[in-house]
């Protein structure tokens, strides 16, 4: 296999060369000299002579069989050439292969007019050619290289790799099967079934060298007008051969390999056909011999009649009455599926396709909402019959869909209607249906219809994401995704090593603001210091009395007591390791905040878990009992609280740089002494007479918050995770320099489980190099608490820098402000609107 993936690759990445080459040898065999091609003109009476029929009028029966066999091999070239309509577009591919199948007819003709016969003696060359021809073999070829850009010479050769054992078996066989007419005796079969072997032999050098250049031009050509997908539509394992089937035709193989050594060959030379040599020929009687050979192809008769009308008819029906229809690559699975649109959609232009160069600008996140039209149908085009047939009655849908258990032989009206009539959950769409991305579809058409959202609805995007993922993990009732804009800061070097951070936000000058303070620490980089605090849950447990409270407040607080909970906590996780439980007193209402590492998992569920199992054990011992809440608001998760500012929560990181003094007037255009006074009056007595708890920060959440949405952390607990305290100080043997720190003490993140299995996120953890579980626990999600820190610092320093220097308004104007939304004083003056602006 190796072999023919190389043969393939190098075909794909020299086309041209190929395709020269092989036009090349055409046009030599069909100019090449025939005086010393052998005696092939009256090898050629002879056949004349021995099969007179060929160059006589057709009986009637004869004519009626041979238009039938015509007829019937025009429709199976029309049937192949129609599944080639499944790959993408509906002309560029089906060029493709048509055209390499004509190359390898005119090069068969050409080789055969060469080495012994001129097709005046096969009328039906043509048909036979057509039969013998494997069309859907270039098709699966072309589903499986059909992609354009980088990458495509390698995705070619995969593909021969895969097909080429399978189509040199095939041809070996079918060489041998065909071959065997040629034993019959029978002149006119013989010469058909020679001719039929050396087409099968011609096509098979075709298919392993001039197709894969052709369908590599063809995928380049399309990638420059947006129709291809850069994605493999494909799987290997639908192409690999199935070994029984191999070893059958291998058999099948060997057995007439035998027939065939032990018979005679068709062409003999002693059974009087061959009479004289083609030199005996004048050129003036060659030339007559080959323009008979060209009018005996152009000969009018009633078949040819037949079969002219018969294939017009095919090619207007092709182009201007087959139902068009669309495909996609599905991003779940990387494979072709169709979008297949019911009878009243049919009738109507496509709102989208990959085929139509005029539709290629249209978004296939569109649905159609229309009153008159049905909603597509994206399915696999194995199921697109299934999934668009009538539609049954209730009772019978419900019969299918209790005895299945699930909705997959149900088309999406008949789901639909179970939905509207109760039997079906919409939140269980994606587990009945076995298909999520099916199931958001179904999902967005009811919604849209139960409360007249269409035109909202179709604006949200729901197409090219991987619902799997999402299913029972980070979402329900899915009805689609919010594409948040994703940038860098950076380089940001932390902890002697450089980082590009990325960072999800819809607020201009964000990125900018904090890519300007990584360029101001420069090479020197911060250093970071984390501690893994551990994840707190604080139920909330009611005894009876104060005196019972205060009871089991001093069982707990026993060395060998916390060890029995330290173990009945520990037992539910491998990971999740019991630190402490810190107790909170509300008359006869104990709050147990228990706090635990969780590895490189966030973990509040963990913890949970923990603390559920641990209160089940202190029940047997306190019977009298009561569990208000598993969360009592002690932790405290996703609230302002002073415990979590004090105590810490997740992970403690402190951070530090030094600014140089250059660096502070050529990037900042300040100094050291003016950023130390304003963070002083605004970081810390600013805050401090508001009250705020853990707010000494310019904005500390503006960065934890991007970050988190771009690794898949959750967004909420920024309210815990921002608590910072940033100080700046004066440094330096001149006084001019300025000592930076950022101390944020319940920052809660984790590298594994939540948001972090989604595509885009773990791309973004893989950015930071700390995507999964690292060697040693909390590895991973140490360091991305340890970058989110920096990244604070960073942009603490590029916004009090322009406070200083008044250039916040400035910025936010610049990178901020969109032209659709602020009307321009021309569209002002225009409207009649008067604005006084006083004078500053």
């Amino acid at each position: 296999m190796k072999v023919w993936g190389a043969h393939g690759e190098f075909c794909a990445r020299h086309q041209w060369e190929v395709i020269v080459a092989t036009l090349a040898l055409l046009a030599c065999a069909a100019s090449v000299e025939r005086n010393g091609s052998g005696n092939r003109a009256e090898r050629c009476a002879g056949w004349a002579r021995a099969c007179p029929g060929l160059e006589a009028e057709y009986q009637a029966a004869d004519a009626v069989i041979m238009t039938f066999v015509r007829c019937a091999a025009l429709l199976y070239a029309y049937y192949q050439i129609s599944n080639l309509r499944k790959i993408a577009s509906k002309y560029l591919l089906i060029i493709a292969g048509v055209f390499s199948t004509f190359a390898s007819f005119i090069f068969t003709s050409a080789v055969a007019s060469l080495l012994w016969s001129e097709l005046v003696s096969i009328k039906d060359a043509p048909f036979l050619f057509l039969l013998v021809a494997d069309v859907a073999r270039g098709a699966r070829m072309a589903k499986a290289g059909w992609s354009a850009g980088e990458g495509q010479g390698k995705r070619v050769g995969r593909a021969l790799a895969l097909l080429g054992p399978t189509a040199t078996l095939d041809t070996l066989l079918a060489v041998l099967l065909v071959g065997v007419g040629a034993l019959s005796g029978v002149p006119r079969l013989e010469h058909m079934c020679t001719f039929a072997c050396l087409a099968l032999l011609v096509d098979y050098l075709v298919f392993v060298t001039f197709y894969p250049a052709c369908l590599s031009l063809v995928a380049d050509f399309a990638s420059g007008r947006k129709e291809m997908s850069h994605d493999s539509p494909f799987s290997e394992a639908d192409l690999k051969p199935n070994p029984v089937v191999q070893r059958v035709k291998m058999i099948m193989a060997a057995g007439l390999l035998c027939v065939h050594l032990t018979s005679r060959w068709p062409w003999s030379t002693d059974n009087g056909i061959i009479e004289g040599p083609i030199d005996n020929l004048t050129p003036a009687t060659h030339d007559n011999v080959l323009l008979h050979s060209y009018v005996k192809w152009f000969s009018v008769s009633a078949d040819y009649i037949v079969i002219a009308t018969l294939l017009c008819a095919l090619i207007i029906k092709f182009v201007f009455f087959e139902e068009q229809r669309n495909w996609v690559i599905d991003m779940n699975d990387m494979t072709v599926k169709e979008v297949v649109q019911n009878d009243v959609v049919s009738r109507r232009k496509p709102k989208f396709s990959l085929g139509d160069d005029t539709n290629s600008e249209v978004s296939t996140q569109t649905d159609d909402f229309s009153d008159d039209l049905e909603w597509p149908i994206l399915s696999p085009s194995s199921s697109a019959a299934k999934l668009n047939s009538k539609k049954r009655p209730m009772a019978e849908c419900l019969e299918v869909y209790r005895s299945e258990g699930a909705c997959t032989s149900l088309s999406d009206e008949e789901v639909v209607m179970l939905v509207e009539q109760s039997h079906i959950p919409l939140h269980r769409l994606e587990v009945v249906l076995g298909d999520p991305l099916r199931g958001v579809r179904l999902r967005r058409r009811v919604i849209a219809s139960r409360f007249q959202t269409e035109t909202a609805i179709k604006q949200l995007p729901y197409l090219n994401y991987d619902y799997s993922k999402v299913l029972n993990a980070c979402c329900e009732n899915v009805i689609g995704y919010v594409g948040v804009p994703l940038g860098y800061a950076g380089p940001l070097v932390v902890d002697g090593k450089a980082y590009m951070i990325p960072m999800a936000t819809t607020e201009g000058a964000l990125v900018a603001s904090t890519n300007r303070g990584a360029k101001a620490i420069g090479s020197r980089g911060v250093t970071s210091v984390v501690e893994d605090i551990g994840m707190t849950r604080a139920p909330a447990v009611k005894l009876p009395n104060i005196i019972r409270a205060h009871e089991c407040r001093q069982w707990l607080d026993n060395k060998d007591n916390y060890a029995l909970i330290k173990e009945a906590f520990d037992s539910t996780s491998r990971f999740a390791k019991l630190q402490e439980v810190h107790i909170g007193v509300d008359g006869a209402t104990l709050y147990l905040r228990f706090r635990a590492t969780t590895g490189d998992a966030m973990g509040m569920n963990m913890v949970s878990k923990g603390a559920e199992n641990a209160l089940k054990l202190l029940k047997k011992y306190f019977p009298d009992m009561e569990v208000i809440s598993l969360s009592g608001n002690y932790c405290s998760d996703k609230k302002a609280a002073a415990i979590n500012w004090i105590k810490g929560r997740g992970k403690r990181v402190v951070c530090e740089t030094t600014i140089s003094s250059e660096n502070l007037k050529t990037i900042f255009k300040t100094d050291a002494r003016t950023l130390a006074r304003c963070n002083k009056i605004k970081n810390l007595s600013g805050s401090a007479l508001a009250g705020s708890i853990g707010g000494s920060n310019a904005h500390a959440a503006n960065m934890v918050t991007a970050i988190f949405i771009a690794t898949g952390q959750d967004p909420a607990q920024n309210v815990t995770s921002s608590n910072c305290s940033t100080n700046m100080e004066i440094c330096g043997e001149n006084g001019e320099d300025l000592y930076v720190t950022c101390t944020m003490p319940s920052l809660e993140v984790g590298t594994v489980g939540g948001g972090t299995v989604l595509t885009a996120q773990g791309a973004c953890l893989d950015i930071l190099g700390v995507r999964g579980a690292g060697i040693r626990p909390a590895e991973n999600s140490a360091r991305l608490a340890s970058l989110i820190c920096a990244t604070v610092l960073a942009g603490e320093l590029s916004l009090m820098a322009a406070l200083v220097n008044s250039d916040l308004v400035k910025s936010h104007m610049r990178h901020n402000r969109s032209n659709l939304n602020v009307p321009s004083v021309s569209s002002i003056e225009a409207s009649g609107i008067l604005l006084k602006v006083p004078n500053l």
